[in-house]
């Protein structure tokens, strides 16, 4: 609410982390989607997709033929530009894991609208959000208009208070983000989730979740925003 976001409570799912969802996300979609991942990128986008059957055959660079693959590199400031070929799915993370590269409201409205014009849906890895300090650059792709019609959100608890060994994470999946089967059946993705995740996964225990309450106390705020300070200088 303090981005101006308005999220319903059963738009968020809470889970063992941001790493599950993003390789589990795909549960939910065809093999036949075409997948467009940021080069470099974290592994698990790349992996998880190989392991479902979308990949392809692997080439002698080590690029998977089905993948549409969007260079980061200095020439272009880090920032994928827009794919040629239009993708199903679109991976981004911001700020960037590895380059570190934050994506702007402009630049991350180009990305919400290209999905909508081209009924593409972008799963948005924001895990590092509370590393954000510049006031011009997103902490949640909901700032953005129209993006819960065309993006799902991972959140952890790992960067933001050092939970990675302790696991617990959340997604957002928006009621208004709606795709059609190859049939051309409407179907709700949070709906579609919540069977997912009800089916393969029993919750987070319950002492993790008081830990995870008690990051958003007034202390756990201090404390977390101390660490933050010491990673940020490094």
């Amino acid at each position: 609410a303090a981005r101006g976001v308005n999220i319903e409570k059963d738009e968020i799912f809470l889970s063992d982390g941001a790493k599950s969802d993003c390789g589990n996300i795909g549960d939910l979609f065809s093999v036949d989607n075409k997948i467009a991942v940021c080069d470099p990128v974290y592994p698990v986008y790349v992996d998880a997709n190989t392991m479902d059957g979308r990949s392809g055959d692997k080439n002698a660079d080590g690029f998977y033929s089905n993948f549409i693959y969007m260079p980061c590199t200095e020439e272009n400031g880090f920032m994928p530009d827009l794919p040629k070929e239009t993708p199903d799915v679109i991976y981004l993370c911001f700020p960037n894991n590895p380059t570190g590269m934050c994506a702007t409201k402009a630049q991350l409205k180009k990305w919400v609208d290209y999905a909508l014009a081209n009924d593409a849906l972008i799963i948005f890895d924001s895990a590092y959000e509370a590393f954000i300090v510049e006031d011009d650059v997103p902490h949640s792709i909901y700032e953005i208009e129209g993006a819960e019609k065309c993006a799902i959100e991972l959140r952890s608890f790992s960067k933001t208070a050092g939970f990675t060994g302790t696991r617990c994470g959340y997604t957002v999946v928006p009621h208004a983000l709606v795709r059609k089967t190859e049939s051309g059946k409407e179907m709700e993705l949070n709906k579609m989730w919540l069977r997912r995740q009800t089916t393969k996964f029993n919750g987070v225990p319950y002492i993790i979740q008081r830990g995870a309450e008690a990051v958003f106390s007034e202390q756990g705020q201090k404390e977390c925003q101390q660490m933050l300070e010491f990673y940020r200088e490094n």
